[in-house]
């Protein structure tokens, strides 16, 4: 079956995590600029990048390599188109996250911002682990459930809503326990409220060095 993250324009992505319903293009790139100020990596892979919101905190003076995956070539196109010369090496690959295969212990931090609830978590997790270095950090954001708004908030960009058929919640606890068993302790956990009576919970993992 056709992935419906390919029928969804960059522009209605982002118009609608613009869109003063859902707002939340701006916590996701203080989210990401917190982790990078807070581990300073040499190395960083964004999962699920979508069109590079965040990306503008990266500072090529302490991180040399960034590396983006997601599976809509339209959005790697318009992250490219925004970060033409960004002062550091970045990689651009359009993948599957679902199969994707990426290198072994090669990053001081992986992020990914509401991507677990898109596939099956507890499949990737032991992938993600293995790509972190001794000590390198995992920061995670999921979207709690709301008793006021659905799973994907209604806009005038009718096509979100066809994620509603992919989206599953992610039991932050669960990924907690999960996590240890792949050596990685849990180090950060925040929730942040969001328009609409929504809230991410924010999680950070450090690997267990060898």
């Amino acid at each position: 079956m056709r992935n419906p993250w390919l029928d969804i324009p960059d522009d209605d992505y982002v118009g609608h995590m613009s869109s003063p319903t859902v707002n939340q293009r701006p916590m996701l790139s203080r989210i990401m600029g917190e982790a990078l100020e807070s581990v300073r990596p040499r190395t960083m892979l964004v999962l699920g990048c979508s069109t590079g919101n965040g990306l503008e905190h990266v500072n090529p003076e302490i991180t040399s390599l960034v590396t983006v995956i997601d599976l809509n070539p339209a959005y790697l196109l318009r992250l490219i188109e925004q970060f033409p010369n960004p002062g550091f090496a970045l990689d651009v690959r359009c993948a599957d996250l679902a199969n994707v295969v990426v290198e072994p212990q090669a990053f001081d931090l992986v992020h990914a911002a509401l991507v677990l609830e898109y596939l099956e978590w507890p499949l990737l997790l032991p992938r993600v682990a293995s790509t972190l270095k001794p000590g390198g950090v995992l920061s995670i954001v999921l979207q709690l459930p709301s008793a006021s708004s659905p799973s994907v908030t209604p806009t005038v960009f009718v096509r979100l809503q066809s994620l509603e058929s992919l989206f599953h919640f992610v039991d932050p606890d669960a990924l907690v326990e999960a996590a240890r068993g792949e050596g990685l302790r849990l180090s950060n956990r925040s929730t942040e409220p969001l328009a609409a009576g929504k809230a991410f919970e924010v999680l950070r993992f450090v690997k267990r060095a060898v």
